[in-house]
């Protein structure tokens, strides 16, 4: 990693740790620094534009959070690979199929499979009553072997009971609820939200406790109007962004 022959700018009232910062991420950014390049040491860049090695760390820290740099233990700190566009949040495609179609490697872990009553917030969104019996998915999706995001499914029960015996590992849920009990999804209304990371996010998708992440909540109907399934899934911010298309005018 070649580093630039700028030297940060001690006459302008902006911190020099956020300087150091932003010329790092330029060179990203512009392909001076490819994915996977190591990034010089706290020690070397210290030394190289006369600052103190707190004043390093902390535009490092910053540009870790941003998911621009990633640590490994006891190797360095490294570009990370692009963010991927969660594009699939404009068009009907799940999320599996869509990273599957720009040719990366999808993993999917079933956490939990189980049956529960909705109870009265998750029936208000599938129109069931709070006793009704609903099918709840936890998974971990993976990307490219790295956890992206935590999706947890409500399903009403009575719709695709054998749902509840099917291994999901690897597989589409939405490709598998259209072609084995003919629930396709036609129409969905979506929030998104942007939420910080809890212990348990921290745990199961390898970020910092208050780390960005992505909150969206989707509710799913099939072509004549029927609640088919409400998600919510936590997205790493450091891993992807939301990438949408406005098309039209006045």
């Amino acid at each position: 990693m070649n580093l630039t022959e700028r030297q940060l700018n001690r006459r302008v009232p902006i911190p020099l740790y956020y300087q150091l910062k932003e010329m790092i991420k330029e060179q990203i950014e512009d392909g001076s620094f490819k994915p996977g390049d190591l990034l010089p040491s706290e020690r070397e860049l210290s030394e190289r534009y006369g600052i103190s090695r707190p004043t390093v760390r902390q535009a490092i820290k910053d540009l870790v959070y941003e998911g621009f740099l990633v640590r490994e233990k006891g190797r360095g700190t490294f570009v990370s690979k692009p963010k991927l566009d969660y594009g699939f949040i404009q068009r009907f495609v799940t999320f599996y199929d869509d990273m599957a179609q720009h040719g990366l490697k999808v993993k999917t872990r079933v956490l939990r499979q189980e049956l529960r009553e909705a109870g009265k917030r998750i029936a208000r969104f599938l129109n069931l009553e709070p006793q009704d019996q609903i099918i709840f998915l936890e998974r971990l999706r993976f990307v490219e072997d790295q956890p992206v995001v935590r999706v947890r499914n409500h399903i009403p029960y009575r719709l695709c009971p054998g749902l509840l015996q099917e291994d999901l590992t690897d597989r589409s849920l939405y490709r598998l609820m259209s072609e084995k009990y003919g629930l396709t999804p036609h129409r969905a209304e979506i929030g998104l939200e942007a939420v910080i990371a809890d212990e348990i996010d921290a745990s199961f998708l390898g970020v910092e406790v208050g780390a960005p992440i992505l909150l969206m909540e989707n509710i799913t109907f099939t072509e004549n109007g029927m609640v088919m399934d409400f998600f919510q899934s936590r997205f790493r911010g450091d891993k992807g962004r939301v990438k949408v298309e406005v098309v039209g005018g006045l």
